[in-house]
Parts: structure tokens; sequence; C-alpha cells
């Protein structure tokens, strides 16, 4: 069983991944590799990089990831389940992954939300009204159902990779921090 799933691999939850198994949680993310991100040409608004590809700044954040020994499951979750202790994923592939931490990091499969009892709304800081969000969410991305995290455009942030990416960490954070019971930070040398 793992630690944590991640549910989308875009910028927070990559992000996300990144920061829990450097945590040294057993993470893994199911990314059906339709990242937002991805379309960008040229991102010139992400602090510390002159100028990147959406693609790019993915692809280097989920290398670090899994450098860190995050698992990377090119599928899509078609069931989600909440057992006492532990979620059970379902993927189209035939998979089944067990989990006692679960981060929703997509907003385009909000069904699984819906099979959790859980509502979405319009994230009106989206102009478009497309993207959804889960209403009254707490600012660590926890909602009302235990070990059940949100975070990126789902958790209501604006759409900024930077934000996004920065709210996928203080996420994984606020979980190894819960599960290890420690205040959990990571400075570099």
């Amino acid at each position: 069983m793992l630690d944590v799933m991640i549910i989308g691999g875009g910028i927070s939850g990559a992000s996300a991944a990144l920061y829990s198994t450097y945590g040294k949680l057993a993470t893994a993310v199911i990314d059906s590799g339709k990242s937002q991100i991805k379309n960008v040409s040229t991102i010139f608004n992400y602090p510390g990089i002159k100028e990147t590809s959406g693609e790019e700044l993915l692809t280097n954040i989920v290398y670090q990831a899994q450098n860190y020994g995050a698992e990377w499951i090119n599928d899509h979750v078609k069931s989600i389940e909440r057992e006492p202790d532990y979620f059970v994923m379902m993927t189209t592939s035939g998979q089944t992954f067990e989990s006692k931490y679960v981060i929703i990091a997509t907003n385009l499969h909000v069904d699984l939300l819906l099979d959790l009892g859980i509502d979405v709304t319009v994230n009106e800081k989206i102009p478009s009204g497309k993207i959804k969000k889960v209403p009254n969410l707490q600012d660590n991305g926890l909602t009302d159902i235990k070990n059940l995290y949100m975070t990126g455009l789902l958790a209501g942030v604006p759409s900024q990779a930077v934000i996004a990416a920065g709210h996928g960490a203080k996420v994984a954070i606020e979980i190894v921090t819960k599960e290890t019971g420690q205040t959990f930070m990571w400075h570099d040398k």
C-alpha cells in the first residue's frame, strides 16, 4: 500500500509528488498526460526561470519527483472508494491501488469527487467559467473526508503555474508533517 496517491500529474500534482517523496512517503502519480501546462509555448512569469515552455517546466518537475522515488503511472482513475483507513483506486487499464492519503490534482475528472459525495462549483478565479473547484476547502487542501486533499485549480487557486506548484508543495508538506508527526521543512544546503 502507498502512503500517497496523487491523481493528476500536472504542475500541482508533480510538485506534491516531489515534496512527498522527499519527505520519505511512498508516492505514486496516476497521470493521463493531459496537463494544461503542456500547451503553453512560453512561460516568462515563473520566478527564477528566465523563459521555458510549459512542457519543459513540467518535465523538469516530474524528473525531480521521480529522482526522489515517485512512481509515474500513465493511466486514468475510473473509480475511487473510501475504506475506513485508506482509499482504493481502480484505473481504466484494470490496475488497483491502495493508499492512505489521496491528493486529487486534476480538474478534468470531477466525477471522482461526485462519487465521494463532494460537490463542485465553478472556480470564479478562472474567467472561462469552465474550471471547477471544491467549495469550502481548507487552505491546506484538506476536504471533509479524512486524508483526502485537493490541489491546483480544483482547490480554487488562480490559474498561474507558480501558484499551482506552490499549492501542491503545501499540500504535500501538510501530509508529510501529519504522517511523521514532525514539522516538515526542505532547505537545500
